[in-house]
């Protein structure tokens, strides 16, 4: 149905908000709103981290910061966002190093340690958790999730396959296993360190060592799994 030219004439606020000239500086300063929400959220946790105390971490007003998100669920879904975007630069030109299979297997963790082994990925993951479960911003939130995925696997997938390059192993199983166990190291160091309860120095100081003995128990594992495929094979 075409729109006739008085009634076009009609717009309603959000779009009268969103047709005014913003500031100089516009992008700079929604960033800045971002970054500060992210730091509340990681020193008070997703609940006590208030408009007013984000805003008041930012160094502006609550109607500055509505002006840029409109409300607080509205900022919550750009924070999950940032965290999408920070994934993506992560990953999306990064390469294996290494030649042996143990150092390629320690290169893919020191890629994915960038991202979740970084203690704002404890934010993002409050952000999802409590979006996912809110009907406001529910189906939002699964369709930003499906975004991430369509822009991250691709180049995921490509880590994963210069980690198993001449291993002759093509199980999704065991690219599955690498990313998540590779994963789980990273978020159990950024974890203990995000938690002031708890000291543990002896256990920080092991996880260099961690590290490595995770990636030759991976190695010997592909290699194992690359023998299997190979004695199949053969007639």
């Amino acid at each position: 149905m075409e729109v006739e030219a008085a009634d076009a004439q009609v717009t309603s606020p959000q779009a009268a908000r969103a047709g005014r000239r913003r500031p100089p500086g516009d992008s700079a300063s929604r960033q800045r709103v971002l970054d500060a929400a992210v730091r509340c959220i990681l020193e008070q946790g997703l609940y006590r981290a208030s408009s007013n105390a984000i805003a008041e971490q930012a160094g502006l007003s609550w109607g500055v910061i509505q002006y840029y998100f409109g409300t607080r669920e509205a900022l919550m879904l750009a924070v999950l966002e940032e965290g999408a975007r920070r994934l993506d630069v992560a990953v999306r030109d990064a390469e294996i190093a290494g030649q042996a299979l143990t150092e390629r297997v320690e290169s893919y963790l020191e890629i994915l340690a960038r991202y979740y082994g970084s203690p704002d990925y404890l934010v993002f993951t409050q952000v999802l958790i409590s979006l996912s479960h809110d009907p406001r911003t529910s189906a939002q939130t699964r369709e930003r999730l499906e975004r991430v995925n369509t822009t991250t696997q691709p180049p995921m997938r490509r880590l994963q396959a210069q980690v198993l390059q001449g291993t002759g192993v093509t199980e999704p199983a065991v690219a599955s296993l690498l990313f998540h166990s590779l994963r789980g190291l990273a978020l159990s160091q950024v974890m203990l360190g995000a938690i002031p309860a708890v000291d543990l120095p002896e256990v920080s100081q092991q996880f260099p060592a961690h590290r490595k003995l995770l990636a030759e128990a991976l190695a010997l594992l592909i290699e194992q799994k690359g023998a299997e495929a190979a004695a199949s094979s053969r007639p």
